[in-house]
């Protein structure tokens, strides 16, 4: 992408969550042609802005999300401090263009993970982890309610249409756990609204962070201790909440996370 392209695409991306006027989708002369550009517009995005990142988030993980955006694999955004919300967590809804609640798995990294020659082995990363973290992932975009259209360029661009995270307390004591046939519990306003095991993020949630590790090393970057990282969502559908309403994620052993919109 040109200079030019990739600034105003940056400037439409940037004005319509300001502006809380979502776009319909990017003009195709500035549009991101491949998950490479989108890339890099998400990172002048991010420069422009002054956001900090303090992790990854990680997209399309789970069948259902990939069906959804019509793409056949996962790609990442960036987490940000600015975002980042402990559970319990209340929050302004009119903060967000719209709200879709992802319950996930996030680890805390403890060790880097630099970029090398060679794909790193899911012990490298398990040694590598911290804490595991009940979370949930708010999603908003620069496109509105349409984004699941958009395709993963244009939403990679848009930092995955990451909104903001939270992040309930965490264990050192996961390994032993079996978290692909580890069941999430979703309620909303205290109903039950749906469910899912660990094994829908790639199989597993420790697969989806080492694809990460490998992606962002092929790549030429890599993580940093300190790091969150969100595997994607992990029940059969997700939430859309308006104002005034909470939701809380049950996850067995790991404990719960809460939320709710003012």
């Amino acid at each position: 992408m040109q200079q030019a392209a990739i600034q105003r695409c940056v400037e439409m991306l940037t004005g319509a969550r300001r502006d809380r006027q979502p776009l319909a989708e990017l003009p195709a002369d500035i549009r991101p042609a491949d998950l490479a550009e989108g890339y890099v517009v998400q990172d002048v995005l991010l420069a422009v802005q002054n956001a900090k990142a303090c992790g990854y988030k990680i997209a399309a993980t789970s069948a259902i999300a990939q069906t959804l955006l019509g793409v056949d694999g996962p790609f990442f955004g960036r987490l940000l401090e600015d975002a980042y919300h402990d559970s319990p967590a209340h929050l302004p809804a009119d903060r967000f263009l719209f709200r879709l609640i992802e319950p996930e798995f996030a680890f805390i990294l403890a060790e880097d993970l630099p970029p090398r020659g060679a794909d790193y082995s899911s012990d490298e990363v398990s040694q590598a982890v911290a804490s595991l973290h009940p979370a949930f992932e708010i999603v908003s975009s620069s496109f509105g309610r349409d984004w699941t259209k958009r395709g993963a360029p244009s939403l990679a661009a848009d930092n995955a249409v990451h909104g903001a995270f939270v992040l309930g307390l965490g264990t050192v004591d996961w390994r032993h756990l079996d978290l692909a046939n580890l069941e999430v519990r979703l309620t909303v306003d205290g109903e039950a609204f749906s469910s899912g095991r660990g094994e829908a993020v790639l199989g597993h949630p420790l697969r989806a962070l080492t694809w990460l590790a490998n992606d962002l090393t092929r790549r030429g970057r890599g993580l940093q201790a300190g790091e969150t990282v969100t595997t994607g969502l992990v029940t059969a559908k997700f939430a859309l909440l308006e104002a005034g309403q909470g939701c809380r994620a049950d996850f067995g052993p790991l404990g719960e996370v809460t939320l709710a919109f003012e």
